[in-house]
C-alpha cells in the first residue's frame, strides 16, 4: 500500500476514535433540560433501550426512562433563573466540525449547579470550577 493512501486511514481512525470524547467532555458534560415525567401506566412489553448516555441520542433529545423503557426524547425546560455560581472550565482542544451543535444557550437551562459553557464542539451544560478567590487557604494547597 502506498503511504499516500495509508495516511488519510490513519485520519478517519484517529477521528473516529478522538471525536465521541470530544463531544462527551470527557464524562463531564450533559445536554440541556431534563427528561419528561413518566405518565403512570402499565407496560405489557418491555423495549430494548435505545439509549445508554445522552450522548447517542441525536441533536437535543436526551436518554430517558419511559414507561415501557429507556429512549431518546424531547427534553423538558428548568424553570430556573437563579444566579449560578463558579467559572467555566478552560477548552484546550477546538473542534474540526463546521458549526457544531449547542445543547444549551444559558444557564437556566442546565440541571442543578451546571453551567451552559464552551467547549470542543459546541456549548453543554458542563459542571463549573471554582473561582480560586472563594477557596479556602487549605482548598488552594
Amino acid at each position: 500500500m502506498k503511504s499516500r493512501g495509508f495516511f488519510p486511514l490513519v485520519v478517519l481512525l484517529f477521528l473516529g476514535t478522538v471525536a465521541p470524547w470530544a463531544v462527551e467532555g470527557a464524562g463531564q458534560a450533559i445536554k440541556a433540560g431534563v427528561c419528561p415525567s413518566i405518565k403512570p401506566a402499565q407496560c405489557l412489553i418491555y423495549e430494548k433501550p435505545e439509549c445508554q448516555t445522552d450522548w447517542q441520542c441525536l441533536g437535543k433529545k436526551k436518554c430517558c426512562r419511559d414507561v415501557c423503557g429507556i429512549k431518546c426524547l424531547d427534553p423538558v425546560a428548568i424553570m430556573n433563573r437563579a444566579k449560578k455560581t463558579g467559572k467555566c472550565p478552560v477548552v484546550l482542544g477546538q473542534c474540526m466540525m463546521l458549526n457544531p451543535p449547542n445543547y444549551c444557550e444559558r444557564d437556566s437551562q442546565c440541571q442543578g449547579d451546571f453551567k451552559c459553557c464552551k467547549g470542543m464542539c459546541g456549548k453543554a451544560c458542563v459542571s463549573p470550577v471554582k473561582a480560586l478567590h472563594s477557596l479556602s487557604p487549605l482548598e488552594r494547597a
